[in-house]
């Protein structure tokens, strides 16, 4: 389930929170609360059938009133199940939100630390932490009301089995032995009854739960696309994007014609890196089109995981420097020194003792920020893409790295959109044009 789950969120990621709840929490339930019990469920209904027909050998009245008590005292809790079911959900729910809750407040844990507020981060991680707690008793008390229903029967099934079986007795219609095995038997039926109860209903409330996990499983067939060197032009038509919050930003037509190099600016707030994810796919349109058509001007749906992209929250593994620029393909390794050098990395790759097989860790990065961009963008040239999308690409890098970088860039065959700010006269004249994107 796990591996299939893995190739789901391979092809379509969430929210880094859901997929640990998925993977762990909710797996860790279905295995407590599915698995592990549905092999005593089985073993408990073979043994309620069994003794019940055992007593057939003594009265059929003993087997009728069996069977109805064992009726009610399954036909009842089901009716409570949906309860169960909800309360099991709740939980899996407040534990995607509690584990949500962590990572986006420690993502800013120096921040906290920097103005001495520790007492907001213990006040929102507790809160939180006690609404997964409350979930988790409200489960666990659902469960109790459904076992104290069950008991109920089991009580009216161990005793009323003897009884029957005395009153039997004394009308000379079975033996005195039958009353004491006829005890034993009930007790071992409702006892069984009972936990098939409880257990039935566990498995029961972890359906909500199995549902979604069995669509993250389902691993949809890959589409076809049509290949990003196809790419002949990008047209953006008539665009606007509008946010949750309300606001919405409109974008002027343009096209970009493959092998162009195109400077994308504006000030803060008029959508620039919005763009990007629009043409990447990742974002939904309010009106208008984004066109990908290829050298004969037809309409062509290209792959967009095949589009070079830098964020600019850039991507890093913990790995060497040298596999974080190959993806972990050794095939691209002689393609790395020309990289190297045309994203003005040589002299700080002479200042690693291990060079490029450094190893490096992604929350304490030995890096700086412009040498992260680096890597990144030399990921970006070994794997040749044929397009580029770059967010403030070099922002972090020196005046006289980031010319070297743009130069080599813009003298490429690529398709190239750039966002960037501050850029010289010099740097902005390597682009062939700008596109300006004003506000609202």
């Amino acid at each position: 389930m796990r591996q299939n789950i893995v190739k789901h969120y391979y092809r379509k990621p969430e929210k880094v929170a859901d997929m640990e709840n998925h993977l762990g929490n909710d797996l860790q339930m279905i295995q407590t609360s599915y698995y592990d019990v549905y092999f005593y469920f089985a073993c408990d209904l073979i043994y309620i059938v069994f003794t019940i027909g055992t007593l057939f050998t003594f009265h059929w009245i003993l087997v009728a009133y069996s069977l109805v008590i064992s009726f009610f005292a399954i036909v009842v809790p089901k009716l409570l199940e949906k309860y169960t079911n909800k309360a099991t959900e709740k939980v899996s729910s407040k534990n995607a939100q509690f584990l949500n809750l962590i990572e986006n407040w420690f993502n800013g844990l120096e921040e906290l630390r920097r103005y001495k507020n520790k007492s907001i981060l213990k006040k929102k991680i507790g809160e939180s932490s006690h609404q997964l707690e409350q979930s988790e008793y409200q489960r666990d008390k659902s469960m109790i009301y459904v076992g104290m229903v069950a008991a109920i029967f089991d009580v009216m099934g161990r005793v009323g089995v003897p009884v029957i079986a005395g009153i039997l007795f004394f009308n000379h219609q079975v033996s005195l032995g039958a009353i004491l095995t006829a005890g034993y038997f009930a007790n071992g039926i409702f006892y069984s009854v009972n936990s098939c109860v409880t257990k039935y209903i566990q498995l029961k409330s972890t359906k909500t739960l199995r549902d979604q996990l069995a669509k993250l499983q389902k691993i949809e067939a890959d589409k076809k696309y049509d290949s990003i060197d196809e790419i002949a032009s990008i047209e953006v038509k008539n665009l606007s994007v509008k946010y949750e919050h309300g606001e919405k930003i409109a974008y002027p037509n343009f096209v970009i014609n493959r092998g162009e190099k195109v400077l994308l600016v504006g000030d803060s707030g008029t959508g620039k890196s919005t763009l990007l994810k629009v043409l990447l796919g990742q974002i939904k349109l309010s009106s208008g089109e984004v066109i990908y058509k290829n050298k004969n001007d037809e309409l062509i749906h290209p792959d967009f995981n095949q589009i070079g992209y830098l964020a600019q929250d850039l991507t890093m593994f913990d790995a060497s420097i040298l596999e974080n620029i190959t993806m972990f393909n050794s095939k691209l390794n002689d393609r790395v020194n020309s990289a190297v050098e045309a994203n003005a990395f040589v002299h700080d790759e002479e200042k690693l003792k291990d060079r490029l097989a450094t190893e490096i860790e992604v929350k304490h990065n030995l890096l700086s920020g412009g040498q992260q961009q680096k890597v990144v963008l030399m990921r970006a040239m070994v794997h040749e893409k044929s397009i580029l999308y770059l967010d403030e690409a070099t922002s972090a890098i020196d005046q006289k790295g980031a010319t070297k970088i743009l130069r080599n860039l813009t003298q490429g065959k690529e398709t190239l959109l750039m966002i960037a700010h501050n850029l010289s006269e010099e740097q902005r004249a390597l682009f062939d044009r700008e596109i300006h994107l004003e506000g609202k």
